[in-house]
């Protein structure tokens, strides 16, 4: 019994520390350098539990993360809605915002851990990973939600053949582009 006591003790500081915004008074480049695994684990939390509760403010970890990221002075995430169609310009999704916040974390995730290498084509793959999580947990608490692009992410992500459609709608798009 006192092995579970200790354990739930750890498992609950580790999920406050991990959802906890941080300083937000950054100024040198190191600064904002050691705040990186912070943001990260803010982001996976945030991507495992996207409901706000009374013990969680999902709002103020998200605009946490939302500062740093407007303020970081060697990082460019840039916002494509090349797979938000039909989440975040449908009226009658509810949702929509939190998929354009979900979908910019999962991109500066990748970019944050491939500073060195970065590739838009897999910070958009990220991205779209991370809503298919928020969608799967989203679906958990309200299972009348319903959303086509959603759900065919995520049946894509169940088969493997995610990437692949990816990397099939950037090429769809740069080709209307040039």
């Amino acid at each position: 019994m006192r092995y579970l006591i200790l354990s739930v003790c750890f498992f609950l500081a580790f999920c406050a520390q991990a959802q906890r915004p941080g300083n937000s008074d950054w100024s040198t480049e190191s600064e904002f350098r050691s705040e990186e695994p912070k943001i990260i684990k803010n982001i996976q939390w945030l991507e495992e539990n996207p409901v706000a509760t009374p013990v969680n403010d999902t709002k103020a970890i998200s605009e946490y993360i939302l500062s740093w990221l407007a303020k970081v002075p060697y990082l460019e995430v840039t916002m494509d809605y090349t797979l938000l169609s039909g989440i975040v310009d449908n009226d009658n999704f509810k949702y929509g915002e939190k998929f354009r916040v979900t979908y910019l974390f999962g991109k500066s995730f990748y970019y944050i851990e491939h500073q060195e290498n970065a590739n838009e084509e897999e910070a958009i793959y990220r991205g779209t990973i991370a809503m298919v999580k928020v969608y799967r947990e989203l679906k958990k608490y309200d299972p009348a939600m319903k959303n086509k692009p959603l759900a065919k992410y995520s049946k894509l992500q169940e088969s493997g053949k995610l990437r692949a459609y990816v990397q099939n709608r950037i090429a769809e798009i740069e080709a209307i582009v040039e």
